[in-house]
C-alpha cells in the first residue's frame, strides 16, 4: 500500500471550480501561494498534487479532486539582510512584523522569507525545515502580523487550521469616506465567495476627501487583495492604495493598512494564542494632520 504523501495545505474543488486550471485555483485557494506563477512552479517542481499526484499547471480540476501541497524542503536561500522584528517566537513557530513594501515570498533577493533566518533562532526540534516559512501571505505594501512556521508539524496543523478557517485576523485601515458602524460586505472576487466584517472606530474630518474614516476589518475568506477590493467597491477605497482607486495617495506614506490582530492554536498543545500589535504610528500623524488642516482652513464647520 502506497503511504499517502504529507500534505502542509489541502483543498477541495467545489463545484463552481469545474474546469478550472490547477495554477489558478491553487493561486487563489492556498494561504501559501502567492500568485498564478508561484503555482505553475510548484507543480513543476510536483509540489502540487491532485489527488496525491503530480499534476501539470493546466489541468482541468473536477468537482471532488483533492489539491495538496507538499513541503517545500529547498536548501536555504541566500539570505537577504533585513531586519525582522520578532513578536512571538519559540521552537515550533514565530510570528512576525513584516514591514512594507516588501513581499512575503517569490523570485526575488528582497524578501521577508529570505530575512528569517538572520532574525529567528532555528528550531531545535528533529523535524526542524531547512529555514523557516511563513504560513500565509500578506500584500506587498501590508504590513503587520505574520504567521511562520519553524517544523513540519507546525507548517502542516496551522495549515489545517487556514483550511478550517479557525486562524482569525484583524487588519486596521483608513478609508477615504465616511463609514457608520459595522456590517458584512460578500461581494465576490474573481467569481469566487468573498467575505469581510467591518466596524468603524474613528471618524476624522478632512479638507480633501471630507471625512476618513479608520476601520477594522476580519476577513472571513483570503481572497486576493480581498479588503482592498471590497473596501473600493464600497466606495471607500484604503487610502494609498493605488491599484484599486485614483483617489489620495500621501507621496511616501504608503498603503494605510496594516495586520494588527492574530489569534490562532498553538500547533504544540492547541492552546489558544492572540498576538496583537498597535495601529502603525503613521495612523494618529495622518488623522492629526488631517484634523489640524480641517481646523485652520475650515474653522466652526
Amino acid at each position: 500500500m502506497t503511504e499517502a504523501p504529507f500534505l502542509v495545505e489541502c483543498h477541495a474543488v467545489p463545484p463552481s471550480a469545474a474546469g478550472e486550471r490547477l495554477d489558478l485555483f491553487a493561486a487563489r485557494e492556498f494561504e501559501r501561494i502567492a500568485s498564478r506563477k508561484s503555482a505553475q512552479k510548484l507543480a513543476k517542481r510536483e509540489l502540487l498534487l491532485v489527488d496525491g499526484q503530480p499534476s501539470a499547471p493546466n489541468h482541468h480540476l473536477q468537482p471532488g479532486e483533492r489539491v495538496g501541497l507538499r513541503p517545500d524542503n529547498r536548501p536555504v536561500e541566500p539570505i537577504y539582510n533585513l531586519p525582522v522584528t520578532v513578536i512571538y517566537e519559540d521552537s515550533w513557530l514565530a510570528v512576525v512584523n513584516k514591514p512594507a513594501g516588501i513581499p512575503v515570498s517569490g523570485n526575488y533577493v528582497r524578501t521577508l522569507e529570505r530575512a528569517l533566518p538572520a532574525s529567528l533562532t532555528p528550531s531545535s526540534l528533529p523535524d526542524a525545515l531547512p529555514s523557516p516559512r511563513p504560513v500565509h501571505r500578506l500584500d506587498s505594501p501590508t504590513q503587520g502580523l505574520l504567521l511562520v512556521a519553524k517544523n513540519a508539524r507546525a507548517q502542516v496543523a496551522l495549515g489545517h487550521q487556514f483550511e478550517e478557517k479557525t486562524i482569525h485576523k484583524r487588519y486596521r485601515a483608513i478609508c477615504l469616506g465616511r463609514i457608520e458602524g459595522e456590517g458584512i460586505l460578500t461581494g465576490p472576487i474573481d467569481g469566487r465567495p468573498a467575505t469581510t466584517r467591518y466596524e468603524a472606530v474613528l471618524h476624522t474630518a478632512s479638507v480633501t476627501t471630507e471625512w476618513v474614516t479608520t476601520v477594522d476589518l476580519f476577513p472571513q475568506t483570503g481572497r486576493t487583495h480581498q479588503l482592498r477590493r471590497h473596501l473600493a467597491d464600497l466606495g471607500h477605497p484604503i487610502l494609498g492604495d493605488k491599484q484599486y482607486t485614483d483617489g489620495k495617495v500621501l507621496r511616501g506614506k504608503g498603503l494605510f493598512l496594516a495586520a494588527i490582530g492574530l489569534a490562532f492554536h498553538h500547533p504544540e498543545d492547541r492552546r489558544p494564542l492572540q498576538i496583537e500589535l498597535p495601529e502603525p504610528p503613521k495612523f494618529a500623524s495622518l488623522r492629526i494632520r488631517e484634523q489640524r488642516r480641517w481646523n485652520t482652513l475650515k474653522p466652526g464647520q
